[in-house]
């Protein structure tokens, strides 16, 4: 080769170095330009949570500066606030020159010269209840002065600069999925791509996808398409997604294909291994479930994808693909790139919430079975009779019972008593037409026992072209599920369809249900559907025998107060033309469910289902005088120290407060709760925490990845598009709230905002409302089971519950087989409101209180109601559970009637005076008799006092209370036969109960003041 030649490439070498040199250069200097993006401290409230950081160069009266904000929501309707960075000096001299989505030109007066100012450009002010409050953002303000805005000449104003962006904090952060993509970013992305049908952005878990109708200004710079490439370890469960934009046209049916993930050596990720969530997965009954994912032209769907590695998986590099396609477009492609390390998770990853690993939870089975579940027993079956606990039920050749009986006695302290009919007759479903009620015909049912835990018949019925088919199962909790159809053969018309079930009159002394307020039945009830309210159930029945009947809806819902997404029970309410009557009739008490007339098609198939539960569903647990509560509002305080000192032995951990912070999402403060918990243990307390659905935290790490399936887990709602006048729900609170500003500025839309607590670091936990029923249940489940094993609690306070029975069946089981001694505790506040639809939480919550240890009926409830009140609505005792007072602490008098304290802690509650009478009395070990039994001891002279007995073999606890309207005297007969003491030979003591009674050696029974609204408590022994 010749000198020349060498020389010339050599000199071609430098030219193009040069180049690049420059050209690296050149994008540094505009990269510098470029704001950042990061966080600061300041004034949330008042400044709103998010600021651009100014420099202003030189003095001027007024600066220029163009602020390159990318923001998706509309700042014209916004006001701005600018401040000195040093002084916190406001400036009052603010104009705008331009503002839209992509940018602001703005106008101001440094006010102290050069140097740093502060934009704030999202302040805003709450409206409405700290609980469910509303955001009002600061609107644009024109109040600079007149004399300023003259003087300035736009065209010479020097250019301030922005240095960068700042969030309050990160979690309030756009950063970097929230910065939007300009208009003319997108259009160049478009032209580049115009051959494909859709675009493709593989992302990593680190990223979640926030933007359904824009795309971000991260991935104009990363581009489209290309491969995932992911680390993962042995035995994870590995989640990404994959933003799909639909920037040409809508794309109806999503669907996605994946390959075997493989390596080099051949090891192998089997593809079904891999799912997608937003596709499919099971519902909270484990039944798998496929769903149809469009997206409409312009926008953007996050796609999920969960990837089972197993244990044993072989360390390496693993290729494959995953196939995106729609109907009628031309699939692409997505390679996929994983790289596994030779690490084990023991937990498949879950204990590091950012991997987003419990996305695996969501289609989780955990507890789902049939089982026998504690303090059940085996079902067994006779000859068509089904033996339970303590209860028994009979089903006739049609299926319907035609005898139930319970043989609880007393106090439900005993399953053993002679049985007893809660049935006088059949139940019966019945069709009308023309007057005359049809025969039935058909074969015997079927029977099926697939598991100890419950047993299935059905049979199918006809008569005059009419059938009627009779599916029912019954589970060893004493809950009957009966589902009903109807199809007519021919056109017809039907005078009515009745359920007819007849009480026996002697065990249907109370009721509740239907708008009735618990207490003594009364002798007649008539009761119709009504479009607002859900009070479609009724409970009567005798302290130890009892029915509960619930109407039911077609398919499953959990929908409580009213009938906001249901409406009424369409085949049940035929247009409000349906209703129930309950009579008495020739020794029964007959209710009756009626549809009233309709006209039937040929092929039209009618569903009048419903649930019944027998009560009392179990004995009263004794364990609950040893289970004595301590709940405390936040502060954290000294919580410990005050239960230990007081004797409580459990305690509750609300949310709100910095061991429980974000409302039903627990994992992100177990550090500090799991040590909390252990140092309770060593004392002696349990320790249960506040964890539920109904609601969920915006903290919640998944919250994005569960807004991607659209409506399935989120209630959907108006979010922030709301109107500026709101409802008032009638207890100080806002029903129709925007939320707080995270809520308003990140979701945007289709929310229900829902409770807001402030906590005590200055943070703000702001939830939304999730759907009643929904796979966020499995995901709860297995959260529940994790808590348990790993942070060590030993059961949950439930407000309010936000799921049906199978739910509750399954939370019961979970926490049994993850550890002894946990407890659920159930709170609810009075729903008998008609903003509530009229319902008894007693009555509302029934049939999950076979899972229950405890009730804690709380707030609008009023002690001063009637006794046969308190013993229905309040005490729990008719199904077999105690219950605690909570409305101004209760009334220790009345409440001791039924076993009933208040909590310590709660408002300045303490009932630890009681516990130290429990403890001298040695109540564990005794048998409460109350003045319902007709085995009471005691008798009172006056009705309006009410006498309840504590009996051990050689002492009694006499508990008496009032209801008078003043102060009255008392003579109390004790039947000292029946007990076998001669009356000489006791003693009748006043003992101290401090701040309810003074001690007095010397007792008298026969004459005792009872003050208005008090009572007293006696012990009598035997010498």
């Amino acid at each position: 080769m010749k000198p020349g030649n060498t020389y010339s490439v050599s000199y071609g070498v430098i030219i193009f170095y040069i180049f690049l040199l420059e050209l690296l250069i050149t994008s540094q200097l505009l990269m510098a330009q470029l704001p950042t993006y990061g966080t600061g401290q300041w004034n949330e409230k008042e400044l709103g949570g998010h600021r651009a950081v100014i420099e202003v160069g030189k003095p001027a009266n007024a600066v220029k500066v163009h602020v390159p904000w990318r923001r998706k929501d509309d700042p014209t309707e916004k006001g701005l606030i600018v401040v000195d960075a040093f002084s916190g000096k406001p400036v009052k001299n603010v104009y705008t020159l331009n503002v839209n989505a992509e940018y602001g030109d703005i106008i101001f007066e440094p006010v102290t010269g050069p140097g740093e100012y502060y934009l704030y450009y999202m302040p805003y002010k709450l409206s409405g209840s700290w609980y469910f409050p509303s955001t009002v953002y600061l609107k644009p303000n024109s109040a600079s002065s007149t004399a300023w805005q003259q003087q300035l000449n736009v065209k010479d104003l020097p250019n301030a600069k922005v240095l960068r962006f700042e969030a309050i904090n990160s979690f309030n952060s756009f950063y970097p999925m929230e910065i939007v993509a300009t208009r003319q970013e997108v259009k160049d992305l478009l032209d580049k791509n115009r051959e494909k049908d859709f675009l493709l952005f593989p992302e990593d878990r680190k990223f979640p996808v926030r933007m359904d109708a824009a795309i971000c200004q991260r991935w104009i710079e990363k581009g489209e398409g290309g491969t995932f490439y992911g680390v993962a370890s042995r035995n994870e469960f590995y989640v990404y997604q994959i933003g799909v934009f639909a920037a040409f046209h809508e794309l109806e049916k999503l669907h996605l294909q994946f390959s075997d993930l493989e390596n080099a050596a051949g090891g192998k990720i089997s593809a079904e291994a891999i799912r997608c969530f937003n596709l499919g997965g099971k519902d909270w009954l484990g039944k798998s479930f496929k769903k149809e994912v469009s997206i409409q032209k312009g926008g953007v769907q996050s796609l999920w994808i969960g990837v089972d590695i197993p244990g044993t998986q072989q360390a390496g590099v693993y290729h494959g693909q995953v196939k995106v396609s729609a109907e009628g477009i031309k699939e692409r492609s997505v390679p996929v790139q994983i790289t596994i390390k030779d690490t084990l998770l023991e937990d498949r990853g879950y204990k590091e919430l950012p991997t987003l690993a419990r996305l695996n939870w969501l289609d989780s089975d955990i507890g789902l079975d049939d089982s026998v579940y504690r303090p059940y027993t085996p079902v067994t079956l006779a000859h068509q009779t089904i033996h339970i606990l303590g209860r028994t039920l009979r089903f006739d050749k049609y299926g319907f019972p035609d005898k139930i009986t319970s043989s609880f006695t007393g106090s439900n302290d005993d399953i053993n008593g002679q049985p007893r009919d809660i049935l006088n007759g059949p139940v019966k479903m019945a069709v009308v037409r023309n007057g005359k009620e049809l025969e039935w015909k058909g074969s015997a049912p079927v029977v099926r026992q697939p598991s100890t835990g419950a047993v299935s018949w059905e049979t199918q019925l006809e008569g005059d072209g009419i059938v009627l088919k009779v599916w029912a199962k019954m589970e060893c909790d004493g809950y009957i599920n009966y589902q009903l159809t109807i199809k007519a053969l021919k056109d017809c018309t039907v005078d009515n369809m009745e359920l007819r079930i007849p009480y026996a009159r002697e065990a249907a002394i109370y009721m509740m249900g239907l708008g009735c307020k618990g207490g003594l039945r009364p002798d007649r009830w008539d009761w119709n559907w009504d479009k607002k309210n859900a009070n479609n159930m009724l409970w009567m029945g005798d302290v130890n025998a009892g029915l509960q009947c619930k109407l039911k809806n077609e398919t499953p819902d959990w929908t409580l107060y009213n009938f906001d997404k249901t409406g009424p029970y369409k085949d049940w309410s035929n247009e409000g033309k349906g209703g129930c009557h309950i009579f008495e009739d020739a020794g029964k008490v007959m209710l009756t469910a009626f549809t009233g007339q309709q006209q039937l098609r040929a092929g039209q198939v009618i569903h009048l289902n419903f649930g019944l539960l027998i009560t009392p569903v179990k004995p009263l647990n004794q364990e609950h005088w040893n289970e004595r509560y301590f709940q405390a509002d936040p502060p954290l305080a000294n919580w410990r120290r005050e239960a230990s000192e007081k004797g409580a032995t459990v305690m509750n951990i609300h949310q709100g407060n910095m061991l429980n912070p974000y409302i039903n999402y627990p994992f992100l403060a177990t550090d500090t709760l799991t040590k909390y918990v252990a140092a309770n243990r060593r004392i002696g307390i349990r320790t249960k925490l506040y964890y539920t659905v109904r609601e969920l935290t915006n903290y919640t790490r998944e919250i994005w990845a569960l807004r991607s399936l659209g409506d399935e887990i989120f209630s959907p709602g108006k979010g922030s598009q709301l109107a500026d006048q709101f409802a008032d729900d009638g207890i100080g609170g806002n029903l129709f709230s925007t939320g707080g500003p995270w809520l308003v500025e990140h979701l945007g839309k289709n929310y229900d905002a829902a409770w807001h607590t402030p906590l005590e670091n200055s943070e703000y936990d702001m939830s939304i409302r999730t759907q009643g029923l929904s796979r966020w249940h499995n995901y709860y489940l297995e959260g529940l089971n994790w808590l348990v094993k790993n942070v060590g609690i030993r059961g949950i306070y439930l407000d309010g519950v936000g799921y049906d029975r199978d739910i509750m069946k399954r939370v019961r089981k979970v926490m049994d087989r993850a550890a002894d001694s946990c407890l659920i505790d159930f709170h609810s506040g009075n729903n008998f409101h008609p903003s509530y639809g009229l319902n008894s939480p007693a009555n509302q919550y029934m049939e999950l209180f076979p899972c229950l240890n405890s009730l804690w009926l709380g707030e609008g409830y009023n002690y001063n109601e009637k006794p046969d009140y308190w013993l229905v609505e309040v005490s729990g005792i008719p199904f077999g559970l105690y219950s605690e007072m909570l409305n101004n602490c209760g009334n220790a008098y009345r409440g001791m009637l039924f076993g009933m304290t208040s909590r310590l802690g709660w408002t300045g509650c303490d009932p630890s005076a009681l516990w130290r009478l429990w403890d001298k009395f040695d109540i564990k070990n005794a048998r409460m008799i109350g003045f319902w039994d007709p085995s009471l001891p005691v008798k009172c002279s006056d009705s309006s006092v009410k006498v309840t007995v504590y009996r051990q073999p050689k002492k009694l606890l006499i508990v008496y209370a009032g209801w008078a309207a003043g102060n009255t005297h008392i003579k109390l007969d004790v039947d000292w036969k029946s007990l076998g003491w001669d009356p000489r030979q006791v003693s009748i003591t006043i003992p101290e109960v401090e701040g309810l009674q003074e001690r007095q050696a010397a007792g008298n029974l026969a004459d005792i003041e009872v003050e208005k609204g008090k009572g007293g408590f006696i012990i009598v022994e035997e010498k």
